[in-house]
């Protein structure tokens, strides 16, 4: 059974991965990107949204995705190895590696569009982190060395260290009050009067579960799932015959309940998030009203409807902005403009790699 505490999706649409410097790239005289590919580090091979894409940004992320996908193998990255829907391992990487060069070309673009950050502030983080690098690998000479066995130069570090500062406080800026996007207390209300309460089809509820599944969800015997209608069967009649059901239910369901992940207080769902049975049996009822048995794939349940929750502005406001600014993003993030440079041929992440990984 799907189990939610909240209609509210959330979800953070892009997450960046962190700026790494610990590449094992063969940082010597000759830049890595160069050395390995034959391309200068500073040439465009794509743009996205009409911004150009050097070699050294393309190859820097490409080589990261692969170090981190070769964490999930024991003897090396089994290139040609199916993931899902016939994408393989490297066809995984590459679509990976486009998506994260887009979503920080998406924070640069939204951050040009709507004037989020202080250049001034921003500058000063940037002189921060350089030195704090540069104090932590113990001279300039030693950062320096770091980048280049990354494969990347100073203006590239400081682009990726700028866009994830840029994204770290992004919804806020946006959504915030006074933003350009301003989430205010009536769009929030609006939102909630469209989406909670039985009226929209969202429930709250709590049930009694006697499971006719072992853990793996193969069925019991049949025996013992007679047992277990004789049990749920028998539960019912003494809430049937109480004086106070509703204490009974809670006595009832925490002696028996065998649905381990019920939280005390029960669910609030919406349609598609309960099998079938137990949403249609929950609608069926009148608040506090217990239902006669309902069999599912997992079951006999006892329900009980409990009022609806609906939630203050106050208490859904952040989430409600962070829905709307995981939409937008990822809606930005489909329909970005990818062009690649014609007469540029990307290296195969297997190629590359091998070559960047062998070190020094």
């Amino acid at each position: 059974m799907k189990i939610r505490r909240s209609v509210l999706t959330l979800f953070l649409a892009a997450v960046l991965i962190a700026v790494s410097l610990t590449g094992c790239g063969k940082g010597k005289d000759e830049a890595l990107v160069k050395k390995i590919t034959g391309t200068d580090p500073e040439t465009t091979v794509m743009t996205i949204n009409g911004s150009d894409i050097s070699a050294e940004l393309y190859y820097y992320w490409l080589s990261i995705v692969c170090e981190d996908t070769a964490a999930y193998f024991t003897d090396g990255i089994q290139w040609d190895e199916v993931l899902y829907d016939d994408v393989t391992v490297s066809e995984y990487i590459k679509s990976t590696t486009l998506n994260t060069l887009i979503q920080y070309q998406i924070v640069t673009d939204l951050d040009k569009e709507y004037h989020l950050q202080d250049e001034e502030e921003v500058q000063a983080y940037l002189d921060e982190v350089i030195a704090n690098n540069i104090d932590n690998f113990g001279s300039e000479e030693e950062f320096e060395k770091s980048l280049a066995n990354a494969g990347v130069g100073r203006e590239t570090i400081l682009y990726l260290y700028k866009t994830q500062y840029l994204y770290s406080d992004l919804q806020d800026k946006l959504y915030a009050a006074g933003g350009p996007l301003e989430v205010t207390d009536a769009a929030v209300q609006q939102y909630i009067d469209q989406n909670y309460g039985a009226e929209n089809g969202n429930y709250s509820a709590k049930h009694i579960l006697l499971k006719t599944v072992d853990d793996a969800g193969a069925a019991l015997p049949e025996d013992e799932i007679a047992q277990k209608k004789a049990q749920a069967e028998n539960l019912l009649a003494q809430l049937r015959g109480s004086d106070d059901p509703q204490t009974l239910f809670s006595q009832l369901m925490a002696e028996y309940n065998e649905d381990s992940g019920e939280p005390e207080d029960g669910y609030t769902f919406g349609p598609g998030e309960m099998v079938d049975e137990f949403y249609n049996g929950t609608a069926a009822l009148e608040e506090y009203e217990i239902s006669d048995l309902v069999e599912s794939q997992f079951g006999y349940h006892i329900i009980m409807r409990l009022p609806s929750e609906i939630p203050a502005v106050e208490e859904i406001k952040e989430s409600y902005a962070l829905e709307l600014f995981s939409v937008m993003f990822q809606e930005r993030v489909s329909g970005a403009k990818v062009e690649y440079i014609q007469d540029i041929t990307l290296m195969e992440p297997k190629e590359y790699y091998s070559e960047y990984s062998k070190g020094e």
